[in-house]
């Protein structure tokens, strides 16, 4: 391939106006500007606005950029049959490797666990007022079923989608439309049901047929929306205000409750002490010994528990609390933070 002088520039601004235009329409929809309505609308749209915007940017200008590589149709990446072989290589492993294999099995798990358990906190929210919650147990069971069939097909392992699932249920809320004069609506209730997202999941395997529209996707604009979602994540997230915290004085930190509660110097020590947890994990994960990130995910657990020898249990509640923003309503990728 020829050099491509201006591909690196190019790309650098396409990846910045997708991430632009999604996250100025979620700006837009907290905004003052037309219905509420054609704000949900468009802050719920914002993303997929975005791409479509920048794939016909892109296909005007006449500078080349890599774009999404997708499969035609449904076949093994490799040159096999659909299901894995179980027998070849058997005279070479012993017998006990089978068992030892147990163990990282169980790591494995417990990545799956959490975030099937993390999506499901964040969807049932006391305020959405959901009745159904026998999902906490089945949800589980489906997620280690369907993995057991992909391992049989040397299929990737799947886990919980998080964003689709919290835009399903936001799709099904039902607000007030009765108050008060400069109150905010209020959730009455949430139309429970699953067909729905079905009829998501069924288009989302559909998608395969439309490959050769997905090749015209730039990856500039995936890495947009990338950065979209990873920025879109941060917010509210405590841990990340206190972050920012340890670099402004005091006068100048907002009046909240770990603010309030707990003494600065407390407050930057627990800071300190995530990010010195967040630190390892990412250590661990970006080295050969990833496959022990979930061992290092329990050893959390003690960890947090030796902390109310340091905190009183008031200190700890205002620390580990999510703080709640009335102004503003977040979006799918807001409340969906990142695996």
């Amino acid at each position: 391939m020829a050099p491509q002088p201006n591909t690196a520039l190019f790309c650098t601004i396409v990846t910045l106006t997708t991430f632009i235009i999604a996250y100025y329409l979620r700006i837009f929809r907290n905004g003052k500007f037309l219905g509420r309505s054609a704000r949900r609308a468009l802050g719920d749209f914002g993303v997929p606005i975005a791409i479509v915007l920048m794939v016909g940017v892109t296909s005007f200008v006449p500078v080349w950029s890599e774009k999404l590589t997708v499969p035609d149709g449904l076949s093994p990446t490799a040159d096999r049959s659909w299901l894995v072989p179980l027998n070849p290589g058997l005279e070479t492993i012993p017998v006990w490797a089978a068992f030892v294999m147990v163990l990282p099995a169980l790591m494995v798990y417990i990545i799956v666990f959490m975030e099937t358990h993390i999506a499901e906190l964040i969807i049932d929210k006391p305020e959405r007022k959901l009745k159904k919650g026998s999902g906490f147990h089945m949800d589980i069971v489906v997620m280690s079923l369907i993995n057991s069939l992909c391992g049989f097909f040397g299929a990737p392992w799947q886990c919980v989608a998080t964003v689709r699932s919290v835009s399903h249920v936001a799709a099904l809320t039902v607000m007030s439309t009765t108050h008060a004069p400069g109150d905010k609506p209020h959730i009455v209730e949430v139309k429970e049901q699953r067909l729905t997202g079905l009829l998501v999941s069924t288009l989302v395997g559909v998608s395969v047929l439309a490959s050769g529209w997905l090749r015209l996707v730039p990856m500039a604009v995936l890495f947009g929306v990338f950065l979209y979602m990873g920025i879109s994540a941060l917010g509210g997230i405590q841990f990340w205000d206190r972050c920012i915290l340890l670099l402004k004085p005091v006068k100048h930190h907002p009046q909240v409750p770990y603010v309030r509660r707990v003494p600065t110097f407390k407050m930057h020590l627990f800071t300190l002490i995530q990010v010195a947890g967040v630190c390892i994990l990412y250590a661990v994960k970006s080295s050969r010994f990833s496959l022990t990130l979930p061992f290092f995910l329990v050893l959390m657990v003690p960890l947090r528990m030796s902390l109310s020898y340091i905190f009183t249990p008031l200190q700890l509640r205002a620390l580990d609390g999510a703080q709640k923003d009335i102004d503003n309503e977040p979006d799918f990728y807001e409340e969906a933070p990142l695996p």
